[in-house]
């Protein structure tokens, strides 16, 4: 069967029992999921430690704010409560992650302003990224999770800029209008020379 159609299926659930201790012992490739309780970070965490996942299983660790809820305790991850906006809380948490090869950034928060955004979503991307660029030697891929604003623009100007066109693909233009996906991937290209 595969990952995909496990996953779909609810099979994974079935077989993350049997796979904890395996995927935590023999992994190579070790996963850091920012937003882990969200509903793509928890998809990920399930999905990656699958035997059958391509490059798993894998490791996982799982990150987020708040004490690990009662519905995600039968996941195989290393659970860190950690609040990404406090660079103090996150060198001190993150950091010691020295074996982390993919972070997978699929956290945001929202404010009522887009500068708002890009100041707050900003600096946590850069938190992350300053506690583990230099300690994790092996890290070789990070992920950005962006959405919908990405192509049309931030929720206050929706209507009143000019937005890409369907269908959205990853080559378009950035929207002329501050975003802060765009902060992010900026961030990301600075800190990556």
């Amino acid at each position: 069967m595969s990952w995909w159609w496990e996953r779909s299926t609810g099979a994974a659930a079935k077989n993350i029992s049997n796979e904890i201790d395996e995927s935590s012992q023999n992994s190579q490739n070790v996963a850091l999921i920012i937003g882990v309780t969200g509903i793509v970070g928890n998809s990920l965490a399930e999905i990656l430690s699958l035997q059958n996942t391509p490059g798993g299983p894998w490791k996982v660790y799982g990150v987020a704010r708040r004490d690990r809820p009662a519905w995600n305790t039968n996941h195989p991850v290393h659970y860190v409560q950690c609040d990404i906006s406090n660079p103090n809380d996150v060198a001190l948490k993150l950091s010691p992650l020295t074996d982390v090869t993919h972070i997978f950034y699929v956290s945001w928060t929202s404010k009522s302003t887009e500068a708002q955004n890009i100041e707050v979503n900003g600096s946590m991307f850069r938190n992350v990224l300053n506690a583990l660029i230099p300690k994790a030697p092996n890290l070789r891929h990070v992920s950005l999770q962006t959405g919908v604003k990405h192509y049309v623009g931030p929720f206050e100007l929706f209507g009143k800029i000019k937005a890409n066109e369907p269908p959205f693909t990853e080559d378009l233009p950035r929207v002329n209008a501050p975003n802060f996906y765009y902060t992010l991937e900026d961030i990301l290209f600075e800190t990556s020379v």
